[in-house]
């Protein structure tokens, strides 16, 4: 995944944040997930994205990633729409 977010920034690279909309894996709600590269990786607010399988990931709201931040192996992969912001 980090890869991915990595070219995507550098494919964009007037861009300071990338949005991405999708729906928590666990309960089922909206999820906006702010991503921003930082120095480090990238920094993630609002949520989080865990990688499923080299290809697919998961988005979860922050009351269930806290709850439950391990997964799994039957959870169903989430469609997400990833747009730039800024």
């Amino acid at each position: 995944m980090i890869e991915i977010l990595r070219k995507l920034f550098d494919a964009n690279p007037e861009k300071s944040m990338m949005v991405l909309d999708g729906t928590c894996s666990d309960c089922g709600c909206e999820t906006t997930i702010e991503i921003t590269p930082t120095s480090n990786g990238f920094g993630l607010n609002g949520g989080a994205l865990i990688q499923y399988s080299p290809e697919n990931y998961l988005v979860k709201c922050p009351e269930c990633y806290k709850a439950h931040s391990i997964m799994p192996d039957s959870y169903k992969l989430q469609r997400c729409h990833f747009q730039f912001v800024r």
